[in-house]
């Protein structure tokens, strides 16, 4: 198990040109990721969530500030979980597991025994000869979580991971995702448009305005852990929702009228 990390951006800020004209997705965001913690991002549409994600993770260049990781002697990468086209079609479940393993230069035996491990962790032990055509868009989450956990590494950024699953599958999803985080404590970053779910994942929950994203909130979630879909009916839970959605709701507003 890699040791979990620290990972801090600093007054980043990210512009983007559409034609000769500036379009500003982030400015001065600074937000620090604990050891072992779980942060959940939301924020209206096109406020810069995913691209904040993809600039901690080293997937997106910045235009200012800075992003900090350890600098312990240890290598420590980011595991990234997507919404979809998260698992290559062309490999078997097993393949797409060992897949991360593989290029950290694990050998092949190593990897081929903690790809199977994980693939049996989430309950996918009889279909790892299978290619992602023949499973559920479910399982193949499943498959995408499992690789990003089979790596070992220390942070997992996460971009709406369960965000095209139908609503069952979806809640399954969710409890399965924090009895494998539970186990293994890793840094996690996921953005998601849903504030339940924010609640029910996360230790805290950051808030972002429209474009140009800002945090405007960070809010410590106060439900001790473990967890399970039954805190929903726990009136603190909807008082919690509600306060977010209030948060939310001018600058969601504002961005679908201007759609």
């Amino acid at each position: 198990m890699a040791k979990a990390a620290t990972v801090e951006a600093r007054e980043v800020s990210k512009v983007f040109f559409s034609g000769s004209d500036p379009v500003w997705a982030l400015d001065g965001v600074s937000l620090t990721l604990d050891p072992g913690s779980f942060t959940c991002i939301v924020g209206p549409s096109g406020c810069g969530k995913s691209t904040l994600l993809r600039i901690m993770g080293g997937l997106e260049p910045l235009t200012s500030g800075e992003v900090r990781r350890p600098q312990s002697g240890q290598r420590v990468s980011e595991a990234f979980v997507f919404q979809e086209h998260g698992v290559f079609p062309w490999m078997t479940v097993l393949d797409n597991v060992a897949f991360g393993l593989r290029m950290n230069g694990a050998g092949a035996s190593a990897r081929t025994a903690t790809a199977r491990d994980w693939i049996s962790r989430v309950g996918l032990a009889a279909f790892e000869g299978h290619y992602p055509h023949q499973l559920s868009g479910g399982m193949r989450q499943r498959v995408a979580i499992a690789r990003a956990f089979a790596t070992g590494s220390a942070v997992l950024l996460m971009d709406e991971p369960l965000g095209a699953l139908d609503a069952q599958t979806r809640q399954l999803m969710q409890e399965e995702l924090l009895t494998l985080w539970e186990a293994e404590r890793k840094t996690v970053l996921m953005v998601t448009h849903d504030i339940e779910e924010a609640i029910l994942l996360g230790d805290r929950i950051i808030v972002m305005s429209t474009r140009p994203g800002r945090i405007t909130s960070d809010i410590a979630v106060p439900f001790p852990r473990p967890r399970t879909m039954g805190i929903e009916r726990d009136p603190a839970f909807v008082d919690l929702r509600h306060r977010i959605w209030g948060l939310l709701k001018d600058d969601v507003r504002a961005t679908e009228e201007g759609a």
